[in-house]
């Protein structure tokens, strides 16, 4: 139970009932998301007593009788939302702007997954809950939701293979970035962030990472995109931003070619100076991305036939008693890259 700014309360509930188009998991584990942190450090957004964790993977151990052909005993996970599905957002496809998806969902209203059980509402196979293969390294069915984020990102982003993408920040939606850009087939990445631990996760998947400390990132661009690679001298075709830095960002935007994109991907604690008239004059889009759509589809794939492990993302793994030490990791960018809570529910 989060109990207010820095605390956390383990308590004894009553094990949750599936609803009648539910069903019930017991979790093996759920991440620590960098929206749980701000939450946690701030007290914000959530009220006392709310059970937190919307990254979330586990065993199914009952089911209500409108859950379709959910069985006992598959191991899955699933959207911590309900899309309306009748907004007209819904019905673009969009379901990641509905307009009501965030009134009461998992962990925002309704219990989330630091807890050895969870209900999840409105249970459909491939729609809502997703199926994963046993024998999965432990944990990874957890990291879909965050690498749902990534994908969306780069889904809206639709950049050629051919094309230099930089990603500015490599917590987990920065490193879900990476991945989905190396698995789409963009052979350029460059990516930069203050934690050695986390470029050292983004190396691993391709990416030409910088050190901000001993590297100019400008520089670092201005090689990759030179007249070697027949563009104009400092020309990626985008930019993802998931540090949430302002400087990066306006290091960065003179680098943008004409056409190009910056995605804004991390949330800003200040309004964001834009020098409008050279976005205007070289037709810079600049675009919003929040949760995720049908990706979400996409990411339970690249989790369940190992494009994605938690080995390549999980740096550390605690109890559900120890919760405030996993915070406190997870707080600490220069070791953490994704740290899990492991309920150790019987599955």
């Amino acid at each position: 139970m989060f109990r207010g700014p820095g605390e956390f309360r383990v308590e004894e509930i009553p094990d949750p009932e599936p609803s009648t188009d539910g069903i019930v998991i017991a979790v093996d584990a759920c991440g620590v998301c960098g929206s749980d942190l701000k939450t946690w450090r701030s007290g914000r957004f959530v009220r006392p007593g709310q059970v937190l964790g919307h990254e979330f993977s586990g065993r199914i151990v009952s089911t209500g009788r409108d859950a379709g052909d959910l069985s006992v005993g598959e191991y899955v996970t699933a959207l911590p939302y309900t899309p309306c599905g009748e907004c007209d957002r819904c019905r673009e496809g969009r379901t990641s702007l509905c307009d009501t998806a965030l009134l009461c969902s998992i962990a925002n209203g309704e219990p989330g997954g630091f807890a050895e059980y969870l209900h999840i509402p409105h249970a459909r196979r491939d729609r809502t809950v997703f199926a994963l293969p046993d024998g999965m390294a432990a944990g990874s069915g957890a990291l879909v939701e965050p690498l749902a984020v990534g994908v969306h990102a780069v889904n809206l982003a639709e950049p050629d293979q051919d094309d230099v993408a930089v990603v500015l920040g490599l917590g987990t939606v920065g490193l879900a970035v990476v991945h989905a850009l190396a698995a789409s087939g963009v052979r350029s990445i460059i990516a930069t962030d203050l934690s050695e631990r986390r470029r050292a996760a983004a190396a691993a998947v391709g990416a030409h990472v910088v050190d901000p400390t001993t590297d100019d990132l400008v520089d670092v661009i201005r090689e990759h995109t030179g007249p070697g690679a027949y563009r104009a001298p400092a020309a990626c075709d985008v930019v993802f931003d998931c540090a949430g830095a302002h400087g990066l960002i306006d290091s960065v935007m003179p680098c943008i070619r004409a056409g190009g994109a910056l995605v804004l991907a991390a949330l800003h604690d200040r309004p964001l100076p834009v020098d409008a008239t050279s976005v205007v004059r070289r037709g810079v889009r600049i675009l919003g991305t929040f949760g995720y759509d049908d990706d979400f589809a996409t990411a339970a794939r690249m989790v369940a036939d190992g494009t994605v492990t938690a080995d390549s993302l999980v740096s550390h793994r605690f109890d559900l008693d120890r919760i405030t030490e996993g915070f406190e990791a997870q707080a600490d960018a220069d070791q953490s890259v994704k740290v899990l809570i492991e309920p150790g529910a019987a599955l």
